[in-house]
């Protein structure tokens, strides 16, 4: 069952910091472009390219449910824009999304 403390959120420009520090820890490049972030408890602990795919998962926690509720979350946003115009679609429902 699903961690009910994680919250799927977009995110905002003010996250830049947090998403590179989630990021170093990983030792991996930001996510670019639009991006999702998971959070537990407020504190973001992954983040999925809405464009790409890329995931960065804090290494520190338990991170499974985050990282299954991003790729579903980033499925039915890129799903429900359907075929054509997918990315217009999925980024007008992403713009959305509560910051």
């Amino acid at each position: 069952m699903p961690d009910r403390r994680i919250t799927i959120r977009r995110a905002a420009p003010a996250d830049t910091t947090a998403l590179r520090a989630l990021a170093a820890l990983t030792r991996h490049r930001s996510p670019r472009g639009h991006v999702l972030f998971a959070e537990h408890d407020r504190v973001p602990v992954a983040a999925i390219s809405l464009t790409t795919g890329a995931i960065v998962v804090d290494p520190r926690t338990s991170s499974g449910d985050a990282v299954r509720s991003l790729r579903r979350s980033r499925w039915q946003l890129l799903r429900q824009s359907g075929g054509s115009g997918w990315a217009r679609g999925a980024l007008h429902r992403l713009a959305s999304l509560p910051a």
